[in-house]
């Protein structure tokens, strides 16, 4: 909520309590944000003591309370009293503050975050198992942004690892020329050797061979392999852009070990008082953690006394925080244990941790968009199908909007329908993404909110006249009292999934914005009515936080649908 209703919210309570008081009544639990009214006394712990029906003194001190003008109304339901704030008082302070240019954004802090998301393996275009890794990533890039932190977002690239260098090797040993989007060219590669690691001895020597001199640091090695990533990484970012994701540094796991970062990980764990040696290969034992099983050794060098992909995690992180002053990483549910192993070596090296983020995966119904059974899904054959669903639906509902209009506006619809149905379900949750939820434009869905954000640019368009007559009327209309709640609540509602990384709270809130103004639509004739002034007012708001939500979920918002 605003300072403006919170303070109203706050001036209110006080009576309430002086009320109680001077009734020499029990003091009373007082909810702040009721399903009914702007505040509700609750009045039934006091029945016992007061030997009295909840009902009956909720009754009693609404009659008492009425005198008070901030009050609008009372209801009395089931031993609750639902107080109703007086709102025309504070409607020319409301509807300054929502007109501001700041509404809902979060002040300027000095502290930088640090987002790493997506950091996909770089061997072939990105699959929709993986798709909500960037989604929730930019999504809470966004969101920090808009509350006021300064925001970085990093994609870590793993170039030297087994799968990088089956990639390379397979680049070298079945090129591929048949063109089109070099991510989908060079997956072949991965393939084919992929095949020869597990069927030919040879390659398989070479392979492992390529993976020990990256893992030493034998330049020619690291930049046969870094090119080959990279090579791939070209088309993976043009589907990204095209999703609205753009990170904005690569960090690549082959320069910890160029820069010496590697072996300062392996030097500071290695005084660690958890430090054991396992045949020349050195770990620590996590027994003492809470670890058992197979993960009690965290191993941090080989027995060649070369590095491992979790060493270089640790140099990972220990470079981040020279970079900023917290770090989030956006992290599959498959990653908890990897996040908890680091967590403890960083910590037993007295170094600061990052926040995790988890999420889920996201997985069709059936594979029905894969043209052959078995084959991967990937994410720009989700975003064609979005698209191309979304022309087939604004074709049905629109015959005016044609040729270059038509192609965009169903580029933002059907990529809107990815982001927005991704985002909508707790990150935690597992879901099937549907399409005939995800593109309906009636429901739960980008495509609802887009068309609210639509239709408040139209009855803007009608209006012609200018009409500086500030006229505010005497009663509010339920639809519109409902409607303003619902604004005022934007700024609480950004923080909330801020500071609780919630992003899933953002579209659940456009989602009934958007179906309050459409009542208040409904019930509340704008253009040329006695009240034109107030409810155009109404109307800017709205399109206004409409657009606000739409961009911290990286949607955008259409003047027409």
């Amino acid at each position: 909520m605003t300072d403006i209703i919170e303070k109203a919210r706050s001036k209110l309570k006080e009576i309430i309590i002086e009320e109680l008081s001077k009734l020499n009544w029990p003091e009373l639990p007082i909810n702040s944000d009721p399903p009914e009214g702007d505040l509700s006394v609750i009045c039934f712990p006091a029945a016992k003591e007061m030997k009295k029906a909840p009902e009956e003194i909720a009754t009693e001190l609404a009659e008492h309370l009425l005198k008070e003008t901030s009050i609008k109304e009372i209801e009395t339901v089931n031993g609750y009293c639902n107080i109703t704030i007086n709102w025309i008082e504070l409607m020319p302070e409301i509807l300054d503050e929502i007109s501001t240019e700041n509404f809902g954004r979060g002040e300027k802090k000095n502290k930088e975050i640090l987002i790493e998301h997506t950091s996909a393996n770089a061997t072939g275009p990105l699959h929709i198992g993986r798709a909500r890794n960037p989604i929730i990533g930019d999504t809470m890039a966004r969101l920090f942004d808009f509350s006021g932190y300064q925001v970085k977002t990093e994609y870590y690239v793993n170039d030297i690892g087994r799968q990088a260098c089956t990639l390379a090797y397979g680049i070298e040993n079945h090129p591929n020329e048949e063109g089109g989007k070099i991510d989908y060219q060079l997956v072949e590669c991965y393939k084919k050797g992929t095949a020869d690691l597990e069927e030919n001895e040879k390659a398989k020597k070479e392979i492992y061979d390529l993976m020990e001199e990256c893992e030493g640091g034998v330049e020619e090695s690291l930049t046969r392999v870094n090119g080959a990533s990279k090579k791939v990484l070209e088309g993976m970012k043009i589907s990204l852009d095209r999703l609205g994701v753009t990170p904005e540094i690569f960090t690549y796991e082959s320069e910890l070990i160029t820069s010496g970062a590697v072996q300062r990980v392996v030097t500071l764990l290695q005084k660690s008082s958890l430090c054991n040696e396992e045949e020349g290969a050195l770990y620590l034992d996590l027994e003492e953690k809470g670890i058992a099983g197979r993960n009690q050794k965290f191993f941090f060098t080989r027995k060649n006394g070369l590095s491992l992909y979790t060493t270089r995690d640790v140099a990972y992180h220990m470079n981040k925080f020279e970079r900023c002053d917290e770090a989030l990483n956006i992290l599959g549910e498959d990653h908890k244990l990897q996040g908890k192993l680091l967590t403890i070596a960083l910590q037993e090296i007295s170094q600061p941790v990052p926040k995790s983020m988890f999420y889920s995966f996201v997985s069709l119904p059936g594979g029905k968009m894969s043209t052959r059974a078995g084959r991967v899904v990937y994410l720009d054959e989700m975003m064609d199908e979005a698209v191309l669903l979304a022309k087939r639906e604004i074709e049905k509902r629109r015959k005016d909007i044609v040729g270059k209009s038509l192609e965009e506006l169903s580029e933002k619809i059907g990529i809107g329908a990815i982001r927005y149905n991704i985002i909508r379900i707790q990150s935690d949750k597992g879901f099937k993404f549907k399409w005939e939820e995800a593109l309906n434009f009636e429901g739960d869905s980008a495509p609802f909110v887009m068309y609210s954000h639509a239709r408040a640019a139209s009855i803007l368009k009608k209006i012609k006249r200018e009409n500086n007559e500030v006229v505010i009327p005497k009663e509010l209309h339920l639809s519109e009292l409902k409607l303003i709640r619902t604004l005022m609540k934007f700024p609480s509602i950004v923080t909330e999934a801020t500071e609780r990384m919630k992003p899933h709270k953002i579209p659940y809130y456009l989602q009934t914005l958007s179906s309050n103004f459409n009542k208040f639509y409904r019930d509340c004739p704008v253009v040329e009515t006695e009240y034109e002034w107030f409810r155009k007012e109404l109307v800017i708001s709205t399109k206004k936080v409409l657009f606000e939500g739409l961009e911290i979920l990286g949607i955008e918002a259409p003047e027409t649908m």
